[in-house]
């Protein structure tokens, strides 16, 4: 999701969802100006000042960097993720060779695994075992900005009531989107790595996070075994 402002990080007022479409005419710096949306697949001209990082992005040019990256072309990479070890490991393959190499491993966050009690929501939370992709990759130098959702509004109800709704950097500022609602991404809470403990995404360390983040591109298998 992103956060909508009503001005270059000002005031936030909107959070649009994933595949959210708009049209800008003018940028600064690293905001763009929405100049029209698409309700009902019909484009509508936004009279309003509608702000939007473009780090948020996912089909802006030009694109901030660095996103690709950079290994050969013959070369094919993917990741697992165990839920046995709370490891994650990058393995590489040259085209044409039967030989697989592990580049690079550490150890994760994962799902909690259970049920939240009815007061929290009740919401449960698992990182289901299965092979996805990796759908795109986010990065903000900033720290990318994780806003709550409708659906968690439960339970976060005492950051909402306190004004809180959006928290940069919780995250980190290295993300992969792997499908489902998972991501793999940074943490401001190392001290959860090795555990049971987020909403179903794969946490690891801000450091490690960056290196993965730099060694895989879109269209990368992600393994999650149990």
């Amino acid at each position: 999701m992103a956060t909508v402002r009503d001005r270059p990080d000002g005031k936030i007022i909107a959070i649009w969802n994933p595949d959210t479409r708009f049209t800008t005419k003018e940028q600064r710096g690293d905001w763009i100006k929405v100049s029209g949306t698409f309700p009902n697949d019909q484009w509508t001209p936004r009279a309003e000042p509608l702000w939007v990082n473009r780090y948020y992005t996912t089909a802006f040019t030009p694109k901030p960097g660095p996103i690709p990256s950079g290994r050969p072309k013959n070369i094919n990479r993917y990741i697992t993720v165990d839920k046995s070890d709370f490891m994650i490991k990058v393995f590489e393959r040259k085209e044409g060779s039967a030989t697989e190499k592990l580049i690079y491993s550490t150890q994760v966050a994962l799902g909690m695994d259970r049920c939240l009690p009815k007061e929290k929501g009740g919401k449960c939370y698992f990182t289901d075992p299965g092979k996805y992709q990796i759908r795109w990759k986010i990065h903000d130098p900033l720290g990318i900005e994780w806003c709550i959702p409708k659906s968690m509004e439960s339970e976060f109800k005492s950051d909402i009531e306190a004004g809180n709704r959006c928290f940069r950097g919780s995250i980190g500022s290295y993300a992969l989107n792997i499908g489902k609602t998972y991501a793999i991404h940074g943490t401001a809470n190392p001290a959860s790595i090795g555990t049971k403990a987020s909403h179903g995404c794969v946490r690891t360390a801000n450091a490690d996070m960056e290196r993965i983040f730099n060694m895989m591109d879109v269209g990368d298998p992600v393994y999650i075994v149990e």
